[in-house]
């Protein structure tokens, strides 16, 4: 079957993702305040309207890091069916950014009827690695819900390439 086979997700330079962490940031204060105006402005739930707003917009992703003498495997359980174009990975010797944006259709019952409307979701996750990975040599692959990142360790005395960070060219 189609669906079941492995594709390559693309690894993007570190700098393609700088500023989605405060862009992810300013999304949930904003929806955080809807969520305020909606209840009447009544003080007291702004951590319960941050939590909610978190829900709404970030999925929350289960993942596991199994580690070899060669290499640091993280496995990733996406929610939702992402594709490989709508996920963004960064590597960087000690860290590691998964990024994934799609737009889900959200029903709501209204006096008129039922309202539809397309929001975008997130998945944003940065995580540091215990050890240095060479960026130029990671791989991504993702196959139904499953991304799985493959992080070849640096031998030990072996100074990380930075200029490499990201595999840009994957």
């Amino acid at each position: 079957m189609q669906h079941d086979s492995v594709k390559p997700v693309k690894l993007v330079p570190a700098h393609d993702l700088v500023g989605l962490e405060n862009k992810i940031h300013d999304m949930i204060a904003v929806r955080a305040h809807e969520l305020f105006q909606r209840r009447g402005c009544l003080p007291g739930h702004d951590v319960d309207d941050w939590i909610q707003a978190e829900r709404q917009l970030i999925y929350l992703c289960r993942y596991e890091m199994d580690e070899s003498k060669e290499a640091i495997i993280l496995r990733v359980m996406l929610p939702g069916s992402f594709t490989p174009e709508q996920l963004k990975i960064s590597i960087e010797p000690r860290r590691l950014i998964v990024s994934g944006e799609k737009d889900v259709e959200f029903s709501r019952s209204h006096r008129e009827g039922t309202l539809t409307e397309s929001k975008p979701r997130h998945i944003f996750r940065v995580r540091d690695l215990p050890f240095d990975v060479d960026p130029s040599t990671t791989t991504a692959t993702l196959k139904n819900e499953l991304l799985e990142i493959f992080l070849p360790k640096v031998a030990a005395g072996v100074k990380p390439d930075k200029a490499n960070a990201a595999s840009p060219g994957r």
